[in-house]
């Protein structure tokens, strides 16, 4: 149900994803991710079944992984911000939009930390966005990306970065953790009007409070502010606040709210927001299933949707 009679349309769609890994010895391995997801943009209006689908290679790196220290080089995504992967059925909707994928570079990774004041990683990354025969993809094709498309990172050097500190058990408290972030990425060779280099600052905190032996509730909030925002001249800020309340380990009921502002060049504010609704059970086996409802509001149109997810993790 939505203000725009093109919203209103049925979808079912899917995303696979395939995350091997190769250990060429003690020290040394080859990690990736390959999915299957739509690839093209649907029509307005049209009802959906399981098309535009094409499978490509998301992530491939070589690894180093030694005591506290590990460096990777290849095709990865760069940490930053932690919303985009909350659970329910729609939690990642709006905070995707900073989710930092499909990059080419290298990083290196710093574990640290005491009984008494929690477990830390440091991680640092340089890249540049991917414009090789890995950008394409099969069965439905989704173009190459060409250093001429333009777009935040997209420079073919390494004038992009990202730095990320997360934490376990701050400060000794059981199941209190952190993310705080850091992301420049230089305006590519071709840009909008205003343009200029983005910088991001993502800051959450996640708490798993243990109400009782039936009930834990997982809270999460998450802020970020982006300053010219995919090299635009618009800044933007997101705010998330998400509850899972986990019962008795099966069953979940999933709370989850962000609130999308974009400042836009020439004074004009546009606020979005999405909230979702939702509940499931975990099957124990590796199976999972959830239902729930969804309201948006974007660019003052506002849309319900009523939806479900089956998710399915399989280890080999």
């Amino acid at each position: 149900d939505s203000d725009d009679a093109e919203n209103e349309r049925n979808i079912i769609f899917s995303r696979i994803e395939v995350a091997p890994t190769v250990q060429l010895s003690e020290h040394v391995f080859i990690d990736g991710v390959a999915v299957l997801e739509p690839v093209q943009d649907f029509d307005a209006g049209d009802d959906i079944f399981f098309e535009n689908e094409g499978v490509f290679i998301e992530e491939i790196k070589l690894n180093y992984a030694r005591d506290a220290w590990s460096v990777f080089a290849g095709k990865f995504n760069p940490s930053f911000g932690t919303a985009w992967d909350v659970r329910g059925v729609w939690g990642e909707d709006f905070a995707e939009d900073y989710e930092i994928t499909e990059k080419i570079g290298f990083g290196a990774s710093y574990n640290f930390g005491a009984d008494n004041v929690g477990t830390h990683t440091l991680t640092a990354s340089s890249f540049f966005a991917d414009t090789s025969v890995l950008t394409e993809s099969t069965i439905t094709g989704r173009g190459r990306v060409r250093e001429s498309d333009g777009g935040a990172s997209n420079t073919e050097d390494f004038s992009s970065f990202t730095l990320s500190l997360d934490g376990q058990n701050l400060a000794n408290i059981e199941n209190l953790s952190y993310h705080l972030g850091v992301r420049h990425l230089a305006e590519g060779t071709v840009s909008s009007a205003g343009g200029d280099d983005e910088q991001g600052f993502a800051v959450a905190i996640n708490y798993l409070v243990p109400v009782n032996d039936a009930l834990a509730s997982d809270v999460l909030l998450e802020a970020v502010k982006i300053d010219h925002f995919e090299g635009s001249a618009d800044d933007v800020q997101y705010y998330t606040a998400s509850v899972i309340n986990r019962i008795y380990d099966d069953w979940n009921i999933t709370l989850a709210y962000t609130q999308r502002d974009r400042d836009v060049a020439g004074g004009t504010e546009v606020n979005d927001h999405v909230l979702q609704l939702t509940g499931g059970y975990d099957f124990g086996n590796g199976l999972t299933l959830e239902a729930g409802w969804r309201n948006e509001e974007v660019s003052d149109i506002d849309t319900d949707i009523l939806g479900g997810l089956m998710r399915y993790a399989l280890t080999f």
